[in-house]
């Protein structure tokens, strides 16, 4: 069989040098959807010292015992605070849990509110009736905010508006972790957001649901009303005198 040069040149020199492969280089991948750090608006304002103070607990601590109390973080000096699992932030409010991204949500005080917004993951925006065994550094429970709105949970994405904090809708959780931080302090009240009755022995919502005192108000606004327009009747009956 005869060869020809470039089987010959294949044979003799070995695989051809047009496909070989140079030094392995050391360079720094940026992907083009890892995002930038995160920036709080402007207008972002501190709150007034000793109002506010945040609030941390893990589910499966008090499942283990409801005496539990939560660990927590003054909010004074602190127009905004970002939540995540990243150790290089500065400020960051920490959950290991792996569902949680880098900088998962971000909390800003802004015209005398607290907003969330979902920066890289779904945040769960909870109502305060699902945790009964909310309480304060001190052991304290807090005052309870409770509403005829069936929807007591509320989750937002990153492309989502901000979430504005009520005294009922507090209580914030990451993804899927298992850690729960809500704020403590005087909070907005949110539309039909009503606090519950306390009776002498125990705590929880009236039983006939608060219909008594709706009734009480709308008694007291027509006797306003009433009194109201026999003051102009009084009036106009003065000036045909006149």
């Amino acid at each position: 069989m005869a060869y020809g040069p470039l089987a010959q040149c294949a044979f003799m020199s070995g695989p051809s040098p047009f496909r070989k492969k140079g030094p392995q280089l050391n360079e720094k991948k940026i992907f083009k959807d890892e995002l930038p750090p995160y920036k709080p608006p402007d207008r972002c304002e501190v709150p007034p010292p000793g109002s506010f103070m945040l609030y941390c607990f893990d589910m499966d601590e008090v499942k283990a015992d409801p005496n539990t109390n939560s660990r927590s973080l003054p909010l004074d000096e602190m127009a905004h605070a970002v939540f995540g699992c990243s150790q290089e932030v500065d400020g960051l409010v920490y959950d290991g849990h792996r569902g949680v991204r880098q900088e998962h949500a971000a909390m800003y005080f802004m015209k005398s509110k607290w907003f969330l917004k979902a920066v890289n993951g779904p945040v769960t925006i909870e109502s305060m009736t699902l945790h009964p065994h909310l309480k304060d550094s001190d052991g304290k429970a807090p005052k309870r905010y409770t509403s005829a709105n069936p929807r007591k949970q509320q989750t937002i994405e990153p492309m989502d508006p901000k979430f504005k904090l009520t005294r009922e809708m507090c209580v914030i959780r990451l993804g899927e972790s298992d850690r729960r931080f809500w704020i403590g302090g005087p909070l907005p009240v949110g539309d039909g957001e009503t606090e519950e009755a306390t009776g002498g022995s125990g705590g929880g919502a009236p039983a006939d649901g608060g219909r008594t005192d709706r009734k009480k108000d709308r008694k007291d606004r027509r006797e306003r009303d009433r009194e109201e327009r026999s003051r102009t009747r009084s009036r106009s009956n003065r000036k045909r005198r006149r």
